[in-house]
């Protein structure tokens, strides 16, 4: 037992160093598009507990906002509080993924488990594309798991705390209830009990999104073909395991949960690219079985030739898993550039605070992050205007583009880069004063709120 506390404690150790590289290499804010809606839930005043729900942190997303309501009763700055309870839940899903191996396979493939979901280069990918609630609700997932195997009521709550942390996880994790109740026995009553005490919660708190969901939403990750690109390494490994994996415990819910992970990708449903963090959490534990049974191979066999390959083997693809999440570490650069930061961190100091600021699709969560403004973007903070709207704007006369901004409040800013700009304000140059080189007011046939 203490060698496992000491080994886990070396491998959070790890994950905090690696998460922390990339605010060495590139600064304060180095992750990626979806930083700023947690930025703004954090800076936001205190008017209730929990806070006012944001953009990007809604009413679904209750149980993570309690907790960070929680942490901002800490004397410590915002942008700590957030980063730093972010790459915690990192090394608290190191722990949970290694006693759920533990419990089926051993404490060995415990520990092997946890090292290749440390150096999953998926794994980073989601971290920087700050994907907090996934992060957040993923551990209590994997924890439901482990009670649901040792048949514990304990299950029916912290599988209800998954339902207010998150919209996919949720999904994911019913989906995977149904599958295990169908095909065991065993633990049938137990996943039906989860799954009738989760199931009006995740309606109340989701049924908003799941007409969106049905409509077959394309999420921000990343594409399949650098998905197999990037766990190449981990396939090799996974093909020892997985027959193992199903064979042995084919009645468990994490095997159902595997089949479920695989699924989604495999027929492209719904947000199936953000279901590839949970496939990956699948075949990591594929890939820890498969090492552990190269491993044996190698005990057993006497051909020199043969212990010496797979030795060979097994270096290099647990060499090549971590290259290749060292090279997303350096490939994966923050979102805004030092100059467009320095310009978010003045908004406070040239915008009114009744102001309202129109902005990109792409910059809209980094400006909301930093400011507590009303934030204009296509498609985006409840914007009822259609693509088709946004592109005749776009192209509009200076006429059109007046009247098309006189449906937004006032006073009015722009907060764009160099190329946005000139989509957003052709044909305006008399009704612009800029601020800066990013921030712009505009002046014409200015209205009253």
């Amino acid at each position: 037992m203490r060698g496992n506390s000491f080994f886990l404690t070396i491998l959070i150790l790890l994950s905090v160093i690696i998460h922390l590289i990339p605010f060495i290499l590139y600064g304060n804010h180095p992750l990626g598009y979806d930083t700023g809606f947690y930025r703004r839930y954090v800076i936001q005043p205190i008017l209730s507990f929990p806070n006012t729900p944001v953009p990007g942190l809604g009413k679904d997303a209750l149980g993570l906002r309690m907790l960070l309501d929680v942490l901002r009763f800490i004397p410590l700055p915002s942008d700590v509080i957030l980063y730093g309870s972010y790459i915690f839940i990192f090394a608290v899903q190191i722990i949970a993924l290694f006693f759920l191996a533990k419990h089926y396979w051993g404490a060995r493939i415990g520990c092997i488990a946890a090292v290749l979901f440390t150096l999953s280069p998926i794994q980073y990918t989601a971290f920087w594309y700050m994907l907090f609630k996934n992060a957040f609700a993923l551990p209590l997932m994997l924890f439901t798991f482990l009670l649901i195997e040792k048949q514990s009521r304990w299950a029916i709550m912290t599988g209800t705390l998954v339902m207010i942390s998150h919209h996919t996880t949720s999904i994911i994790f019913l989906t995977s209830l149904v599958l295990c109740a169908t095909f065991s026995k065993e633990k049938q009553k137990v996943a039906l009990q989860i799954f009738i005490a989760a199931l009006p919660v995740f309606l109340y708190l989701h049924i908003s999104s799941i007409y969106d969901y049905l409509a077959f939403p394309v999420a921000i990750f990343m594409p399949t073909r650098e998905y197999i690109t990037l766990s190449l390494p981990l396939f090799g490994l996974a093909l020892y395991g997985i027959k193992s994996m199903i064979v042995d415990k084919k009645s468990t819910v994490f095997v159902s949960f595997a089949a479920v992970s695989v699924v989604f990708p495999l027929l492209s449903l719904p947000f199936y690219e953000r279901m590839f963090i949970f496939t990956d959490i699948a075949i990591v534990m594929a890939a820890a079985i498969g090492l552990q049974n190269t491993y044996k191979k190698i005990k057993k066999t006497k051909e020199k030739t043969t212990r010496y390959g797979l030795i060979i083997f097994i270096c290099v693809l647990v060499g090549w898993i971590a290259l290749t999440t060292y090279n997303q570490i350096h490939n994966l650069r923050p979102l805004i550039s030092p100059e467009q930061l320095h310009a978010l961190e003045n908004i406070p100091s040239h915008v009114p605070a009744d102001a309202a600021i129109l902005t990109s699709t792409v910059l809209a969560p980094w400006v909301g992050g930093w400011s507590q403004h009303y934030i204009i973007a296509p498609g985006m903070h409840h914007d009822a205007h259609s693509l088709h709207d946004w592109v005749s704007f776009w192209n509009g006369s200076r006429d059109y583009k007046i009247s098309f901004l006189n449906n937004f409040p006032r006073p009015l800013y722009f907060f764009l880069s160099l190329q946005e700009k000139q989509k957003f304000t052709a044909n305006l140059n008399d009704c612009i004063r800029e601020e800066s080189f990013f921030l712009l007011q505009y002046i014409c046939n200015t209205i009253p709120r």
